[in-house]
């Protein structure tokens, strides 16, 4: 198993200025993507604190990463940014009013594999196909969620968001035989599992005293709660899996002189969104390594673009909520 970081800091108005030419390039006027910019401005300017505001730079962190990923490289799939500014344009503004009975999680769904796609390229992996969209380049039918090529043999992605633990190793199940169907010709293939929603309870803040142990906790959480419940789905079909979990957090940067009534001193802290990706080979797997090759591929490429360590974005400027001591989940 292979976790990978990159460290990024910026300050907030750099995160709206990123969202604004995000909408500017997908064209996009309203829904979700359009409105984050807005609500972090208010949060960090006029002090506004609702359950929206204090979630939405996290949320904000999918759509800059799709666009910084994507902006000089969508041309090569064709209809790709139709659709891209259909996910972005749609869906609740924020994770946890999902309902997948409904479909509503369906844009973020379809998102997450624009994601993973979108950092298989930034790391000079072939892609051929996303979504059902070849490549310019491809002369090759897919109906995975994301179809690479590697050394002359092609390899499908199938993508899942599962909303809980008990919807977990059904999801998984589902995506293996999607790659197992006799229509994929025998090509083999990974699961790519959001597991962001399994991490984080709805409601809820990760509250650190550093970048560091925020991700080393996140990190652990997809390895000991995630990676270990699934690898039994592992069949000698299935690389193995890609796991990754965003979640926003609370870093405290500074003590205040001011006491609480406990006779603790209040923190002020900066809101941050805490991502990492976890690879899982299939040790059982007969082929070639293909998924650490692309795992070290992912990582070089990581640390290339952001020099100065864990892969998260964070505004700079802190409010002042009160705070603890320790790693804890924070109900908002």
């Amino acid at each position: 198993m292979d976790a990978g970081y990159s460290f990024r800091k910026m300050r907030y108005t750099e995160q709206v200025a990123r969202l604004t030419e995000a909408c500017e390039w997908l064209g996009i006027k309203q829904g979700r993507a359009a409105q984050y910019g807005e609500l972090i401005r208010e949060l960090f300017e006029d002090d506004t604190r609702s359950r929206q505001h204090i979630l939405a730079f996290g949320e904000s962190c999918e759509v800059k990463d799709l666009f910084e990923l994507w902006q000089a490289r969508v041309t090569e799939f064709p209809g790709l940014v139709e659709r891209m500014r259909t996910v972005l344009g749609k869906g609740p503004l924020l994770r946890e009013d999902e309902n997948p009975a409904a479909s509503s999680n369906r844009p973020r769904n379809d998102a997450f594999g624009y994601l993973v796609a979108g950092r298989l390229l930034a790391a000079g992996v072939p892609v051929v196909a996303v979504d059902g969209i070849n490549a310019r380049y491809a002369a090759w039918s897919s109906e995975a969620d994301v179809t690479f090529q590697w050394n002359g043999s092609l390899f499908d992605i199938e993508c899942k968001r599962p909303q809980s633990y008990a919807t977990l190793g059904e999801r998984t199940a589902e995506a293996g035989a999607q790659i197992e169907r006799p229509s994929r010709q025998g090509r083999h293939g990974i699961i790519a599992v959001d597991c962001s929603a399994l991490v984080r309870p709805a409601g809820t803040l990760l509250e650190s005293g550093s970048v560091a142990a925020a991700m080393r906790l996140l990190s652990s959480k997809l390895e000991r709660s995630i990676a270990t419940r699934i690898e039994s789905r592992l069949t000698r079909s299935i690389l193995g899996f890609l796991l990754f979990a965003r979640v926003p957090a609370m870093i405290r940067v500074g003590r205040s002189q001011i006491l609480k009534t406990s006779g603790e001193p209040i923190h002020h802290f900066r809101p941050d969104a805490i991502s990492t990706w976890l690879v899982v080979s299939n040790a059982q797997y007969a082929g070639p390594d293909v998924l650490r090759s692309i795992a070290s591929r992912l990582l070089e490429t990581t640390h290339r673009s952001n020099d100065s360590g864990p892969e998260r974005e964070v505004s700079s400027a802190p409010s002042n909520f009160a705070t603890e001591n320790g790693n804890h989940e924070r109900n908002l």
